[in-house]
């Protein structure tokens, strides 16, 4: 039976999702889609959602590389969604932090190469408030600065889900640094933390070093 489908680098668009939707609608097997690069837009989460929804088989679905939105993904069972550099935009990632909230299955999402900025960062921070099951988060090179890294910071503080964040590849610098781990100094969960390549100097360096003295956490500086 059919575990696996891979269509990367491809026209595939929304009209040929239509198509290998359907003829997904009664497997029962599949494991993991992978449709990376394949010219999506946000009909074709829909799609995958009123087809996907209630396959409790499914549990890695990977959408990098193409131009989607975070609307529909609140209706997909999974525990791993791969959704880097899709241009989310802010509508689609108020929609992926909403369905967040109330989201059980997925336990790894990666929203890395995305414009979260720190509007984003706050609203993904407020969704990991009340959401349990969350362990691995990638925010990779997502126009995150100082401001974004407070946000998130003050909404993890007592999540006692998240045991990896990567923040890598943004520029928080010291300031953004300092208040993160100012808000996570007590949060005694979170266990790997990459912050590799996001401009912190001397007082960031400090802070790090502190802060994995103090926690156990391991934190990566990129050097």
């Amino acid at each position: 039976d059919l575990a696996t489908i891979k269509l990367v680098s491809m026209s595939l668009g929304d009209v040929g999702m239509q198509y290998v939707a359907e003829g997904l609608r009664n497997n029962t097997t599949l494991v993991e889609i992978s449709f990376s690069n394949t010219e999506l837009g946000s009909e074709s989460v829909r799609i995958l959602a009123q087809v996907l929804g209630n396959k409790t088989a499914l549990t890695t679905l990977v959408l990098r590389e193409n131009n989607i939105e975070g609307d529909g993904i609140q209706h997909l069972t999974l525990t791993t969604l791969e959704i880097g550099n899709i241009d989310i935009g802010e509508e689609g990632i108020r929609h992926l932090a909403d369905a967040l909230k109330t989201n059980n299955t997925i336990t790894t999402l990666d929203l890395g190469l995305n414009k979260i900025k720190d509007e984003g960062a706050g609203y993904l921070g407020a969704a990991l408030r009340d959401n349990k099951t969350l362990d691995k988060l990638d925010l990779g090179s997502c126009e995150i600065e100082a401001e974004g890294a407070r946000l998130l910071g003050n909404e993890l503080r007592n999540n006692k889900s998240l045991t990896s964040l990567k923040l890598s590849g943004n520029s928080i610098k010291d300031e953004g640094v300092q208040h993160l781990l100012n808000a996570l100094e007590n949060n005694i969960i979170l266990n790997d933390l990459d912050l590799a390549w996001t401009e912190f100097e001397e007082d960031g360096t400090k802070a790090i070093d502190a802060y994995m003295e103090k926690t156990g956490c391991s934190v990566f500086k990129g050097f």
